[in-house]
Formats: C-alpha cells, structure tokens, sequence
C-alpha cells in the first residue's frame, strides 16, 4: 500500500512537471523547512537548497521523493509583494547608582519603496543620553550620535545594479567632524541571491566633507569636501522565520594626505519570536572609524523592540 501511494504521488509530481530525484540521506536539522502548495491541490514538505533555487525554480529535499525540481509554474502564484516596506524599532535605558543618574533611548527607521527595476530606500538611526552625577544640580549630554542613508538602486540585469547614495553621520561630542556627509554613485552586483540570502557588493567614485566641533577652525581639513572613492557590502540572509541577519561594511577613501580611511560596520540581528515577521526583537551594533575625525572611532551598542508595518 506505501508503495503505491508513493507511485502515485510520483505520476502526479511529474504531472506537474515536478522532477525527484533518488532518495538522498536526511538534512541537517538547522536547514530551512518549508511548505510548498502545488496547482493540482497537493502539498510538499521539505528542505529548501537556497544556493540552487531561483525564482524560477525551487529545489527542495523531500524526506521520501528525494530531490526534487520544482518550476515556479507548478506552484500557486504567491501574492505580489507589496511596494512598500517600512519598519521602526526603539529601545530605553535607565540606571541609578549611589544617586549617579542616567537615562537615553535610541529609535531606528528602515523604510524602502520598489516598482519595476528601481528601488529607494532609507535608513536612519539616532541615539540620546544623559546623566547627572551625585552631588552635581545639571546633567551632562553622554552620548548624541546618529546616522541617515538615502540609496537609489536600479536593476539592470538579473544581478547587475547601478546605484545612487548619500550617507549623512553625525557625533556632536566630536572634537572635529560632528558631522560628515558621503555621496556616491556607481556599479553594484550581487554575488549570492537566493530565496535566504543575498549579498551585494557596489564600488564608485564618491566625495566626502566632515564639519562642526569645536577644533574645526584651527583644523586645515575640517569644512572642506574632497574627492573619494566608496565600496561597500552587504549581506542579507534569512536562515527561517524566526531570524534575520544583516551585516554592512562600507569603506570611504578621501584623496586627501595620501588617502584617508572613513569605515563603517554594522550588525543587526533580528529575532521574530511569534514567526509571522512583524514583532521583533533586535540587537545592533556599529563601529564607525574616520581619520579625519577626532576621535577617529565610535562604537555603538544598542538592544530595541520594533514592528515591521509593511
């Protein structure tokens, strides 16, 4: 009797021009599982192998067909992605210690816009905190720091992307540069996307200028803008629907006293806890170094709760 449900669900996989292949050993236990919905009624269970799926084809590894090959025509359409996608995130802290106050917050947008071949989007954190000491009547500004980028990517390929940008970071406890401003416009290309993962690599001629704090006067680089050259990668990868992980480094080389160095590294690891990718939980980190910023490097940690709204 298994032997011929097996047969038939066989005939009716390849009816649907799915192709098994032999029975291959089980998957590791931390692969992606997923649900597949065919247009003759019947539902696959198994592995995705995200390094070989395409939006054309998805490869599962089914526990008892084996390998399957599935075209995106044997498949029930999925709803079309909606063009808009937004979500904010924030966190609070607070701590008292032998009367010695402090108290901040950090708030985050990410909001981006897709239509055809184009794509905009934007990105903006901003972190506040204060203290007041034991014995001291005014608190004292601890941390006022925050960045924005506005990226305009179109495709041009199946992988080729040209791209637009400007990048704005601010410190206002900078001696010098309590503001820089990054603009750039160039190629980019995705070395890996799949239905999990994505990265993507851009590079292209750029200019930079960094101003304000107190030093910028008597400083013969701070107030003035300079050609550069900007790479920057990112990656994107999806393991199930519980976690997201996104971690960008973009390099910026000012042609100024040889070339100076402007890097920034960013994490964020988001966890859904309910599954459903709205609610989340997310944990950011970013190391920011600038040599023609004083202090040249800025680190950042920060711990928030946010909703996806799109």
């Amino acid at each position: 009797m298994l032997r011929q449900r097996l047969f038939t669900a066989a005939l009716l996989l390849v009816g649907q021009q799915v192709v098994a292949a032999p029975v291959i050993a089980a998957p590791a236990a931390s692969a992606q599982q997923i649900t597949l919905k065919l247009k003759n009624g019947d539902t696959l269970k198994g592995v995705l192998v995200p390094d070989e799926s395409t939006e054309a084809v998805t490869i599962l590894l089914h526990p008892v067909l084996g390998r399957l090959r599935i075209p995106a025509t044997a498949l029930i359409p999925q709803p079309p992605a909606k063009p808009w996608k937004l979500s904010v995130s924030g966190g609070l802290s607070a701590n008292n210690t032998d009367d010695d106050l402090s108290a901040g917050g950090t708030f985050q947008l990410d909001t981006s816009y897709s239509e055809g071949a184009d794509k905009v989007a934007l990105k903006g954190r901003a972190t506040y905190e204060v203290s007041r000491d034991q014995g001291e009547t005014a608190s004292t500004t601890d941390t006022n720091e925050g960045n924005g980028e506005l990226r305009y990517t179109r495709r041009l390929g199946s992988r080729l992307n040209a791209y637009a940008a400007t990048n704005f970071n601010y410190d206002t406890l900078n001696t010098i540069g309590t503001d820089v401003f990054v603009g750039s416009a160039g190629l980019g290309y995705d070395l890996i996307k799949n239905k999990t993962t994505t990265l993507n690599v851009s590079l292209g001629p750029s200019f930079q200028q960094i101003w304000g704090g107190p030093g910028c006067e008597a400083d013969p680089v701070c107030g003035q803008a300079f050609a550069a050259g900007t790479a920057r990668a990112e990656l994107e990868w999806k393991p199930s629907s519980l976690a997201s992980i996104t971690v960008t480094n973009s390099y910026t080389g000012a042609y100024v006293n040889g070339i100076a160095t402007n890097n920034t590294f960013s994490v964020a690891l988001k966890i859904f806890p309910m599954g459903n990718q709205r609610l989340f939980t997310s944990l950011n980190g970013q190391t920011i170094y600038n040599e023609l910023q004083s202090p040249t490097i800025n680190n950042s940690v920060s711990m928030q709760l946010g909703v996806k709204l799109d």
